[in-house]
């Protein structure tokens, strides 16, 4: 367990953010655009190194992330935003879905704008963490390259945090033989390779009996960072369903504790209406903190 890294608070971005909503692969996104300075000080959209989809709590609305945003932004990055709507549609695994949709508008992206590179990095807070973990796992994992998860809970249904039975397709390896096979679980291995905060999942893409070269095998084995960070919760999240509970069930991720902060933390202003519905169990400077450790985090992978 790591404790959450702190920096002095960021200023408030004075630059106008380029954004449009629209609907995309049958999804409503707001894309937020990275800019540039133009020689007459006005800004104008620059070509992102990348794509972020941000991925809100349950009925919480995008606006309550602009810090998370500006963060991306700040690191040359396309912003695509998604509604989780968990009561629509309706179903069993409504979370499927809606990772599913991700997997859509990212490949209609795609064909909509030709300079996007072919992976994409998954923040996600509350169910929209457990859902960038589910695109990382099961619904896309070839091309998604990061996954950063704050506060993720995982219910209805339960599919990291089983205690008996399998999690789904996340089987683990017996760790005591992992100096053989270097699995260590459903979600990640260590490599030995690069920052010591960063650990990867083992996306397995070709058939085992398949002879194939060394740099494709590299290819195929792909391995991606998978950070967890962990509040003190609040009201209806149970401990043995929340970003604990997931990483002691997967214990190569990286796990970062932000004590005195309580679920909506990583929300500007609270979490809006549904925040409402959820007494804050954190403090006011455990709540900044925590939120300043999340931007420091998508820093940190998104690099320089």
């Amino acid at each position: 367990m790591r404790r959450c890294r702190t920096s002095k608070p960021c200023k408030s971005s004075t630059t106008k953010v380029q954004e449009e909503t629209k609907r995309v692969a049958g999804v409503n996104v707001t894309l937020s655009w990275p800019t540039k300075k133009n020689d007459n000080s006005s800004t104008t959209s620059s070509q992102p190194k990348g794509v972020v989809f941000l991925l809100p709590g349950a009925m919480i609305s995008l606006s309550e992330y602009k810090g998370l945003r500006d963060a991306i932004l700040e690191k040359n990055h396309l912003v695509v935003g998604l509604f989780m709507n968990v009561l629509w549609p309706l179903s069993t695994n409504n979370h499927r879905i809606h990772a599913r949709d991700v997997k859509k508008v990212f490949d209609e992206l795609l064909s909509m704008y030709a300079h996007l590179p072919n992976s994409y990095m998954v923040c996600g807070h509350s169910v929209g963490g457990k859902i960038a973990l589910l695109l990382a796992s099961i619904i896309d994992p070839k091309r998604v390259s990061a996954v950063l998860a704050l506060d993720p809970v995982d219910l209805n249904p339960i599919e990291f945090t089983n205690r008996k039975g399998s999690n789904l397709p996340l089987l683990d390896d017996d760790i005591e033989n992992t100096a053989t096979n270097d699995s260590i679980g459903p979600l990640a291995f260590f490599s030995g390779d690069g920052h010591a905060d960063i650990v990867h999942v083992v996306v397995k893409g070709t058939d085992e009996h398949q002879v194939i070269s060394k740099e494709a095998e590299k290819e195929e084995n792909k391995r991606i960072p998978i950070i967890l960070t962990c509040s003190d919760g609040g009201l209806g999240i149970p401990k043995a369903h929340n970003a604990e509970a997931i990483h002691n069930l997967h214990p190569a991720t990286v796990f970062y504790r932000h004590a005195h902060a309580g679920h909506m933390a990583y929300c500007d202003n609270g979490g809006g209406a549904a925040g409402m519905l959820m007494p804050d169990v954190g403090t006011k400077e455990g709540n900044e903190k925590a939120r300043e450790s999340a931007r420091d985090l998508i820093r940190q992978i998104l690099g320089s």
